[in-house]
């Protein structure tokens, strides 16, 4: 997701009246790296809950 946000960023905005406009360029720089330290911390956090009930195991 990271990767579609930033060229979407960086681009340059569309005019007042338009429509079609997406919504990634509104969103603040802090609001989508603390939305991806989230998520991977929640993986981190789900492979060590599945690592202490033996999930996995021989």
């Amino acid at each position: 997701m990271f990767a579609r946000w930033v060229p979407v960023y960086r681009s340059a905005p569309a005019a007042a009246g338009e429509e079609s406009t997406p919504a990634e360029p509104h969103l603040p720089v802090p609001v989508v790296a603390a939305h991806g330290l989230l998520g991977a911390a929640t993986l981190v956090l789900v492979l060590v809950l599945l690592a202490a009930l033996g999930a996995g195991g021989s």
